[in-house]
């Protein structure tokens, strides 16, 4: 699901209308701007562009504001310089919520991000990023704070900071050919840097949860009465479907891997040009199960999408020189990720730690029992690859 930033502009979903109405066209020559409009209002979790449109204006009217303090704490901890206004409000998501700070040196993103997401961590995002940019790969530059860190503690959560850069909305869905096919030679050029890595791998693409844990997330629904709970017992035998699709890690050649290039990472420049903005869950993976990964973002939804597929796949082919051998275990790290974002957002949905995070977790879990991964649909996408 696409979310509205904390500020949004009427001119910028304007232009994320005529985007996803081009895209349309690709396989659809009559669509109108009219079904573009609404087919993005529902992309935003709203009914049509009427009601797109009343919660710009309401988000505007309402934008959040600073915490006491917290502007000048982050320019200190960060050695941003001397603060010329108070932060401004960009975007939310369930880590957290990104400020605009502006001092006398410049201007700067302040991000929240999870706790397990240390200094150390923040490094090897850093050693992957740095090597991608020198490759040609768009990306923020990110500050380190006087000690020499990327993350730091500040009024109790963790932050990091990047230098500021102009940058449109995410990517429309479906993705444009012309967008998924630069997003195929990003992730060919990353693969082709073929970094070696000793980090152990990340239990968010390796645990899975037992059955029961999922029967009682289904009871804390209910007993929330959660408008979806039911929609979520539906889903259960496609949850316990998916367990099947398993990876076999004996003897894969793992690299350092990004992890999270799907749209809502991934911003659009003032020159059309994609810029990678997320780094920090970067870790080991192998081509194989990224590739997979990354078309359950970017060419499975609202449906499979074969052109897309087509241009992902030749920009790939155009940076690497060859086409990982996908099976169906190669979308396992896929599952693992899908499973365990859909647990962990009806958590927040059900006991939400502030309304901020209630209302982000509540649009998000909608969607996500609307459209929910199963088996059929990712034997129907690895069918389209290898057409």
């Amino acid at each position: 699901m696409r979310h509205l930033p904390d500020n949004p502009s009427l001119g910028f979903l304007r232009k994320e209308a005529k985007d996803l109405l081009a895209a349309l066209r690709e396989s659809s020559p009559d669509a109108s701007l009219a079904v573009a409009q609404r087919t993005l209002a529902v992309e935003y979790g709203l009914r049509d562009w009427a009601e797109l449109k009343a919660e710009v204006e309401r988000r505007v009217a309402e934008a959040p504001v600073v915490p006491d303090g917290l502007t000048e704490a982050l320019a200190a901890t960060f050695g941003l310089g001397q603060v010329t206004a108070p932060a401004a409000p960009v975007s939310f998501n369930l880590m957290g919520r990104a400020w605009s700070i502006s001092t006398d040196r410049g201007r700067w993103l302040a991000i929240t991000v999870f706790p397990w997401i240390t200094p150390d961590q923040a490094e090897v995002g850093a050693r992957l990023r740095d090597a991608a940019v020198a490759a040609g790969v768009s990306a923020p530059t990110p500050v380190r704070s006087p000690e020499g860190r990327f993350i730091e503690t500040v009024q109790g959560e963790n932050w990091r900071v990047h230098e500021w850069i102009e940058v449109g909305p995410s990517p429309v869905t479906p993705a444009p050919t012309v967008v998924a096919r630069r997003v195929g030679e990003i992730f060919g050029t990353l693969h082709s840097l073929a970094i070696p890595t000793d980090e152990p791998m990340n239990p968010y693409v390796t645990y899975r949860r037992p059955d029961a844990e999922w029967q009682d997330l289904l009871g804390r629904a209910r007993a929330a009465d959660k408008p979806w709970a039911e929609q979520l017992a539906a889903t259960l035998p496609t949850v316990r479907e998916l367990q099947t699709i398993e990876a076999d890690f004996d003897g894969a050649e793992f690299m350092l891997c990004n992890q999270v290039i799907n749209p809502e990472n991934v911003r659009l420049s003032h020159n059309d040009e994609l810029v990678v903005t997320e780094w920090d869950f970067a870790g080991p993976l192998t081509p194989e199960l990224e590739v997979a990964w990354a078309l359950t973002h970017w060419t499975l939804r609202p449906a499979i999408n074969p052109t897309a597929i087509a241009a992902f796949r030749d920009g790939y082919l155009h940076t690497a020189g060859h086409w990982p051998d996908l099976t169906l275990s190669s979308f396992a790290t896929a599952v693992t990720s899908y499973l365990n974002w859909t647990y962990n957002t009806i958590c927040e949905s059900i006991s939400p730690t502030d309304p901020d995070h209630a209302d982000f977790a509540e649009r998000e879990s909608t969607d996500l029992l609307k459209h929910p991964m199963s088996c059929s649909s990712l034997e129907n996408l690895l069918a389209a690859v290898s057409a």
